[in-house]
């Protein structure tokens, strides 16, 4: 079920109806049911690595907090070894076969299974994970309920694609659990329909344009059109990923839980740092304290925090996509914090960083920082390293050749749109605070919602991109 289908919207229906027609005991039992039906909708089989997974680390988590010295480190690598194991078969080992073979020179089919990719398991690998380092850290107590951490777990709107949720954010919301106040309710339906217009209105557009130049590159040689194609993705998955956040933060809010922001306007960013505290916030803050930090983080000196933000940006690149091209962009996502450090290093106290500093350099910094998220499409959208190279050598004009344009007079009216809107948020916070507004402004605020959504959606049901990973 997508969250953008009439399905969902039936089942989400008949789900918030039963669970505020019961006691709470009663309702999250059948929102870990809902969760589970949610969940094997796409593919029956695979529930078995969610249940696996669930089980497994809530009777690790037990044993870890009561656990000590060699024997709690042994149950650790326990829970690492299992999330890790599923995720890295069922993810990684076409991807790693398939590489030793061509190494090798031997036919892929001899070492490559074809193995089918769950969804979501890279979202609850890493929130169960996050439990039990956090019990091993002694930042939080196991859970004793079993049908509390299942929940945790499996609740339906973070489950397929994030936000990632920490135990120690959201047990207590269900062990505290009370019904939502008027203004959570309307916070969350103004974020439903932001969600669903960000991605029916806005991200599925753009889509059309990424995937004329992206399905068929070498059909539209020139700089044009390389470039006109690589910012359509990049507002497609921009709008795509943070749509589905704003519903499933909705959604949750909807039935009484909060989830953490994920995306804080990225392509507003003035520079790569920044840009990591505002995409994908939740995962930035994941391998920050369970890689980064543990690896060394900045506390011995600068070489060492060069390799960690290296070795972690390589690392996250990965956990978007098994193949060499996310290697190659988290590669480069990590040449640009490296290379922004270096720079500040080297500027400080110069002319140069008195300029960056200035307020009106900031429109500059932001366009240098979109253009380098832009630069770094090709190897998230395209299939293979020589497709991203052609589309490369398409962005620098070394195809001597301009191309055809294929923004069409919409998806730019759009691109204002967004870039005014994000603009006006960030400097006034004006969705944030329509929740508080009284009826007269709410109502027609919702009106005009729904009107977009009917009026201008676009053609066809795309899926979401962040269902890949």
């Amino acid at each position: 079920m997508l969250f953008n289908s009439f399905q969902y919207w039936i089942f989400f229906l008949i789900v918030v109806t039963l669970f505020y027609s019961v006691p709470f005991r009663i309702g999250k039992l059948l929102l870990l049911g809902a969760s589970y039906v949610f969940y094997m909708w796409w593919d029956p089989r695979f529930i078995v690595l969610i249940l696996t997974s669930t089980v497994v680390d809530y009777f690790l988590g037990i044993f870890l907090e009561r656990a000590a010295g060699y024997r709690k480190k042994l149950l650790l690598v326990v829970s690492l070894v299992v999330n890790l194991g599923i995720l890295g078969f069922f993810k990684y080992y076409d991807f790693f076969a398939g590489s030793l073979a061509a190494l090798l020179h031997v036919s892929e089919s001899s070492l490559v299974l074809r193995i089918i990719l769950p969804v979501g398991v890279s979202f609850y690998t890493f929130a169960s994970l996050s439990y039990t380092i956090d019990v091993y850290w002694g930042k939080m107590k196991a859970v004793r309920n079993l049908i509390d951490y299942a929940f945790f777990i499996a609740f339906f709107p973070h489950l397929i694609a994030g936000p990632i949720i920490r135990a120690r954010q959201f047990i207590s919301q269900i062990q505290f659990w009370q019904r939502p106040t008027t203004i959570m309710v309307q916070s969350g339906i103004i974020l439903v329909l932001s969600g669903l217009i960000k991605k029916m209105v806005f991200a599925d557009r753009f889509a059309a344009v990424s995937d004329t130049y992206f399905n068929h590159p070498s059909a539209h040689p020139g700089w044009l059109a390389a470039w006109s194609g690589c910012i359509a993705f990049s507002m497609q998955v921009f709008f795509d990923f943070s749509g589905y956040t704003d519903i499933a933060r909705g959604c949750a809010k909807l039935l009484g839980f909060e989830f953490p922001l994920n995306f804080a306007r990225p392509l507003l960013s003035r520079n790569p740092r920044d840009f990591w505290r505002r995409w994908h916030m939740t995962l930035s803050a994941w391998v920050r304290d369970y890689l980064f930090i543990p690896l060394g983080g900045a506390r011995k000196g600068p070489l060492v925090l060069y390799r960690n933000l290296m070795v972690v940006m390589v690392l996250v690149g990965l956990w978007h996509g098994a193949s060499w091209t996310f290697v190659v962009w988290g590669t480069y996502q990590g040449i640009l914090l490296v290379g922004y450090r270096l720079f500040n290093q080297v500027t400080a106290g110069t002319a140069i960083s008195r300029l960056m500093n200035k307020r009106y350099f900031e429109p500059l910094s932001v366009a240098l920082m979109f253009t380098s998220f832009v630069i770094g499409m090709p190897f998230v959208r395209a299939k293979t390293l020589q497709a991203s190279g052609y589309v490369l050598s398409g962005l620098f004009g070394f195809q001597h050749v301009t191309g055809e344009f294929l923004l069409t007079t919409g998806t730019i009216v759009l691109i204002f749109i967004s870039l005014f809107l994000a603009v006006a948020q960030e400097c006034t916070q004006f969705i944030d605070r329509l929740a508080l507004q009284p009826a007269r402004i709410q109502v027609p605020a919702y009106v005009c919602a729904f009107l977009a959504l009917e009026l201008f959606p676009a053609t066809g049901q795309v899926p979401f991109v962040y269902f890949q990973f």
